[in-house]
């Protein structure tokens, strides 16, 4: 267990430097649009793979 915190710890610092070192405005944008993006479209899967189970067990 305490080597998994230790691990998210680290990968965590490793993105806050990541995200330090970006210099410019519009690649910071595009980061946080693609994250957006990536989140709102494995909700819509999900949503989408639970409503087609739900019909299929109906």
């Amino acid at each position: 267990m305490k080597e998994s915190i230790d691990e998210v710890k680290t990968e965590f610092k490793a993105k806050l430097y990541y995200w330090q070192n970006l210099k410019s405005r519009k690649v910071k944008l595009a980061v946080i649009i693609l994250g957006v993006g990536i989140i709102a479209l494995k909700i819509f899967t999900t949503v989408l793979t639970v409503d087609w189970l739900s019909e299929l067990f109906s």
